[in-house]
């Protein structure tokens, strides 16, 4: 089963903990304890982390103390919610700013009486929650360590490598493997130009359960 990256971080700070816990640290523990420590920080904070640092020096210089104490620090980090993947952070920030966007096309179509101002608006609208949901549908893939083809990264293609059930591979569950297509469907019309087609209610509903989508599976 591949974890997705949450999960990874959780267990690999749960097998820290168990090893500073140890009362009697030996040299195999110790680097146990400085690798999986830096594994933690550089798939969060980054490599320029200051404990990265005090993790260096204890390898090089062989210093239990420091390690034990680093890994420690690491895991408090942690507990007290200081681990945050900036890269994942600075990405799920993108993708709400594009569904506030997309959004405001959609309020503002509703005020409109020009009705096809009002079908670009709700293209528009479209066409962004197509893209934030097809930036987080590789992101999922990404964390969940699932590979797929970077020249084929359509909605569909993305969906089709979260979703198989014949592989034990549902990073998705059934009834949004059902869903994603009609978002997919609807951000076709607006690529291709078939506004007429697109309606208020389909588009407010797609803005809306990509961004449910996204937070529930990208938080």
């Amino acid at each position: 089963m591949v974890l997705d990256e949450n999960t990874r971080i959780k267990n690999l700070i749960e097998k820290i903990r168990k090893l500073i816990d140890n009362p009697t640290p030996s040299s195999s523990r110790t680097i146990q304890v400085i690798g999986m420590s830096q594994t933690v920080l550089h798939e969060t904070v980054g490599k320029d982390h200051p404990l990265m640092k005090i993790l260096d020096h204890a390898l090089n210089s062989d210093v239990v103390v420091e390690a034990y104490a680093a890994g420690r620090n690491v895991v408090e980090l942690y507990d007290e919610g200081g681990l945050i993947s900036s890269r994942l952070a600075i990405a799920h920030e993108i993708e709400g700013d594009i569904l506030d966007i997309a959004q405001e096309q959609v309020e503002a179509s509703e005020r409109n009486t020009d009705a096809t101002h009002k079908q670009l608006q709700l293209g528009i609208a479209a066409f962004l929650a197509g893209a934030a949901l097809e930036d987080a549908l590789r992101r999922l893939c990404d964390a969940r360590g699932i590979a797929y083809d970077p020249q084929r990264t359509s909605i569909s293609t993305l969906q089709a490598a979260l979703y198989q059930p014949s592989k034990q591979i549902a990073v998705i569950s059934v009834s949004e493997n059902k869903q994603i297509p009609a978002w997919g469907d609807t951000r076709n019309k607006a690529d291709h130009g078939r506004f007429s087609e697109i309606t208020h209610s389909e588009v407010l509903s797609m803005v809306i359960g990509v961004r449910g989508f996204i937070d529930k599976h990208l938080p």
